[in-house]
């Protein structure tokens, strides 16, 4: 067995983490769809559907929540665009 160059190692260690990347992306994408099903849980129990109720403080805590994550998903897609070039 050859020994690994530097470039073979930066290229190894560049995919192992495209793919943790990717997995964390998937792993996110799944909690935006819990969330989902949690905010529409809560509505029904609640029966608030309106976002500018006061009473409404946990639904939207989940709806921010959920949209801190889709943004952070689409940052790292974008750095998985960015590394592709």
């Amino acid at each position: 067995m050859g020994a690994v160059s530097r470039f073979e190692t930066l290229t190894i260690r560049n995919v192992l983490i495209q793919e943790r990347t990717e997995t964390f992306i998937s792993d996110l994408r799944r909690l935006v769809q819990l969330l989902d099903v949690d905010i529409e849980i809560e509505e029904k129990c609640t029966g608030i559907f309106d976002l500018m109720n006061s009473d409404c403080s946990v639904s939207q805590k989940l709806r921010a929540r959920r949209e801190n994550l889709i943004a952070t998903i689409s940052r790292l897609e974008a750095t998985l665009v960015a590394d592709d070039r």
